[in-house]
């Protein structure tokens, strides 16, 4: 039986030995891509911020799937196999798209009060996009990658709200590195 911190450091090794492979001007190349076609198809600055918040919106719906997935399997003392998160997210991600869209209404006139209240500009909206984005790959390239590993049941030994919490505090600090490198503004 480990302790925690033999966990949380397990954690952090693989998460260095994950985002040492990513590429950041591969995600930066994607994003970038991603904006200019949002941005095109956008009737207006507005009609463009909305895309990205329901973008950003998809991306919250599905921490809360990777959360649910990680709660059904390393939660309950199990390994899923790579094809499990596999199926499991494709299921997720269509539901969460068919929800984003039957919602759709009801966020624009929500984000609409925002842009107002907070008087958002657009590199905010560009760079929470950016974020949510790069920490949505981040958590399920983490899963599947944790998931392969021989020593995948060290995680099991460890507290497991603490081994969640430990993973997204991960996440968030790569993701922030990867953002920060980015020049998404023109």
């Amino acid at each position: 039986m480990r302790t925690q911190q033999e966990v949380n450091h397990y954690i952090e090794e693989l998460m260095f030995l994950l985002t040492q492979k990513a590429n950041a001007a591969q995600f930066e190349k994607t994003i970038k891509q991603n904006l200019t076609a949002k941005k095109q198809s956008a009737t207006s600055e507005q009609d463009f911020f909305d895309r990205l918040m329901l973008n950003i919106t998809y991306f919250v719906e599905n921490r809360a799937a990777w959360v649910k997935i990680m709660q059904d399997t390393y939660g309950q003392g199990q390994v899923p196999t790579v094809a499990y998160i596999e199926s499991e997210s494709l299921a997720q991600q269509m539901r969460i798209r068919q929800f984003v869209s039957e919602k759709m209404d009801d966020y624009t006139k929500m984000f609409h009060s925002q842009y107002k209240a907070l008087n958002v500009t657009e590199e905010d909206v560009v760079y929470d996009y950016a974020y949510a984005s790069v920490e949505h790959s981040l958590r399920f390239d983490f899963l599947t990658y944790l998931t392969i590993q021989p020593q995948v049941s060290v995680v099991l030994d460890g507290q497991f709200e603490e081994t969640l919490h430990v993973i997204e505090g991960y996440v968030a600090y790569y993701a922030d590195q990867f953002v920060n490198q980015m020049e998404l503004m023109e």
